[in-house]
């Protein structure tokens, strides 16, 4: 491992303004930058501005995938979760922890982030801050530019490496401020502050539940797979996902595999389908039935088939016009 410089540092960019700022201040201080953006399995922030915000100011950038690990860390949080299936601050300590271990193989020496105390209940207070600091082993070595006359100095503001008279005070969840800053530096390209985190909505909690609930070999494919489509649970072994839209049924396709079949019209127009789990007749016939269900009535074609196809093979299926709307509607999650 690499001696590490008391003047680099990795700034997580989730491609939003606070981190753009937050690098931005660090940059300026002639602090070495390595962003880093963490992909969760539904992207709850935004690849494509981080990507942008690290090419304006000239770093390097690091994408890492969030392993099969953190899917336990979803199921099993040791500070609970928050409204829905959200467990803020487990999941910080996951993300901080991986950031972490390629600080040090990075040989940077502290992390910075564009955390704002008081912005998010559940992991941006300051006890929240502290603990998840501590858990991550990365006790006073998180700067958070934007807040940091708030907070106690950490090591490289002691070190001398960062002038803490440079940083800023800022707490709450107004943006105002922030908003000046870009302003006056010209940063206007980042996307205007939306839901966050996927987990808080309880829709998709809903489907979080649904899934650690019927299955216990989870995998990343499966957490991307709640992003999709319209759910309904079959029975406890099987579920069905049904596009929304042309892009979703193109997604879905991607994700043919052991114990997933695709399904796609023929002779129609309507909606594809993923079966999730035990490919039965009573699925088959089920996931028919739902494309039929979801497509315009003037486009269906009682002439018509589906065809289904798994890793090994495939199938066509008769379209069935008739559908029980009331069992459909009540295996919805």
């Amino acid at each position: 491992m690499p001696t590490p410089n008391p003047k680099k540092a990795v700034a997580l960019l989730s491609g939003g303004l606070d981190s753009t700022l937050a690098a931005k201040i660090m940059k300026d201080q002639g602090i070495e930058l390595i962003g880093l953006y963490l992909s969760a399995p539904w992207g709850c922030c935004d690849v494509s501005k981080a990507t942008s915000t690290a090419r304006t100011l000239g770093i390097p950038f690091r994408i890492e995938k969030l392993t099969k690990d953190y899917i336990t860390v979803i199921r099993n949080p040791k500070y609970g979760y928050g409204s829905s299936m959200n467990p803020c601050v487990d999941c910080r300590i996951h993300m901080f922890e991986k950031a972490s271990r390629l600080m040090e193989e990075w040989g940077a020496s502290f992390m910075v982030t564009g955390e704002v105390v008081g912005q998010r209940p559940m992991s941006q207070m300051r006890r929240t801050l502290k603990i998840i600091e501590n858990d991550s082993r990365l006790t006073r070595r998180v700067l958070r530019p934007l807040s940091a006359k708030v907070l106690e100095p950490t090591i490289p503001e002691e070190q001398g490496a960062v002038d803490r008279s440079k940083l800023y005070g800022i707490t709450g969840r107004s943006r105002k401020i922030q908003m000046k800053m870009a302003a006056d530096w010209g940063i206007v390209d980042y996307p205007t502050p939306a839901g966050g985190c996927l987990l808080t909505d309880k829709q998709f909690g809903d489907r979080v539940r649904d899934l650690y609930r019927y299955q216990k070999d989870i995998d990343l494919d499966d957490m991307e797979l709640l992003r999709l489509g319209r759910l309904f649970r079959v029975d406890a072994t099987t579920k069905i996902i049904v596009g929304r839209d042309e892009r979703e049924n193109r997604t879905l396709e991607q994700y043919i595999g052991p114990g997933r079949a695709f399904l796609n019209p023929e002779g129609f127009l309507g909606p594809a389908a993923m079966i999730v789990g035990m490919v039965s007749e009573t699925a088959k016939a089920r996931a028919v039935q739902l494309i039929v269900r979801y497509t315009r009535e003037d486009k269906r074609n009682p002439q018509g088939s589906v065809l289904l196809r798994t890793h090994s093979g495939e199938e066509h299926l008769p379209v069935e016009v008739t559908t029980d709307e009331a069992l459909l509607e009540k295996a919805r999650v």
